[in-house]
């Protein structure tokens, strides 16, 4: 086993589960931080869940050498469910491309006034030129970026907790929900690998040998495990005053000077780029497939979803996002059904 390609793997995982609403601080405060000290045992979970899943999606990915969601999701669904779930995934794709994108182009615009629909279009370019080099091109810019978002949360978490005596006494302002952590770890992981497993069944060509699926899902879990950890921590420290704040990280690094704010930005677009990557690589990969056009070409559909971007960031995540979640639900209960009762729906 190669460990270069579990370590990349790793990456593109980790890269694709970190989005907007991870790297912002709001999805770890809405869905952990509100239950206080429980939410580190949901955070657990979730990682356990992050690491189980991930390892049975990438390792069917790259036993049957897929290049889409089809290849590994065919066997056990029917062909009429597949062409319905393939067409809902390759929108939920090329939305959540676009929502990556204007959400950095919503960011630049915030912080340096860069117009907003030019900016998103220049990063589609980007992204696109990126992709030309297929998975390496992928794995060769979350190699890059992933470590850079994993030292600057640690830096600002340092430096923003750094002045603070007894964390764990802080930690006692959050009025922790009695109940429900469970159950609020389990929809963060339905809700995010909806995502993951679109893009890891796109994954399968990457390597010939399945059992590199075990440490590449380790990679990721751990390092999701580390940044959940640290933004929780700030989230939990600094509850009272984040109440109504959009961006709990950004709000936080701003008190300590303009050094932090840069880098929350920085943080910011670097795991909304790694995610539009992935799900512009695995929408394209569809495409590919599907229609037998070669990869490049394959590329250029992603601008069909470029009046999207018209919508604004806040507008997509309203109309895109509440599907994503029906669909996780749905993928997973599919891939129970698959792992533990050989059940094939026809």
């Amino acid at each position: 086993m190669s460990f270069k390609n579990q370590l990349e793997l790793g990456f593109i995982y980790a890269g694709t589960l970190i989005g907007a609403g991870f790297a912002s601080g709001q999805e770890i405060m809405r869905f952990f931080t509100v239950y206080g000290k429980m939410g580190l045992a949901g955070i657990a979970v979730t990682c356990a869940a992050f690491f189980f899943l991930g390892s049975f999606t990438l390792y069917l990915s790259i036993k049957n050498q897929s290049v889409s969601i089809r290849d590994i999701m065919l066997p056990f669904s029917g062909e009429n469910l597949m062409l319905l779930f393939e067409f809902i995934s390759d929108l939920f794709l090329l939305g959540g491309y676009y929502i990556m994108l204007s959400g950095c182009g919503a960011v630049l615009w915030e912080s340096v006034k860069v117009p907003y629909l030019p900016t998103v279009a220049f990063l589609c370019m980007g992204c696109m030129l990126c992709l030309k080099k297929g998975t390496g091109g992928l794995a060769g810019f979350n190699k890059m970026i992933v470590p850079v978002m994993v030292i600057l949360t640690l830096f600002i978490s340092c430096r923003s907790l750094a002045g603070l005596n007894d964390i764990s006494s802080l930690m006692e302002a959050v009025q922790p929900a009695k109940r429900g952590w469970f159950f609020s770890a389990a929809v963060y992981v339905s809700f995010n690998m909806t995502s993951a497993c679109v893009v890891l069944s796109s994954l399968g060509t990457y390597t010939e040998k399945p059992q590199e699926a075990f440490g590449a899902s380790f990679i990721a879990s751990c390092i999701i495990y580390v940044m959940a950890t640290l933004l929780y921590l700030m989230t939990s420290a600094y509850f009272p005053e984040l109440s109504g704040v959009e961006i709990p990280l950004m709000y936080i690094a701003s008190t300590f000077g303009k050094n932090l704010h840069w880098a929350a930005v920085i943080i910011l677009l670097c795991a909304m780029l790694t995610t539009a990557l992935s799900f512009g690589f695995a929408f394209a990969q569809s495409i590919s497939s599907k229609f037998r056009i070669s990869f490049d070409n394959a590329l250029l559909c992603l601008f069909m979803g470029a009046p999207l971007s018209s919508l604004g960031f806040s507008d997509l995540i309203g109309y895109v996002y509440p599907l994503f979640g029906i669909i996780g639900i749905f993928f997973a209960f599919l891939l129970m059904c698959r792992r533990f009762f050989g059940f094939k729906i026809e």
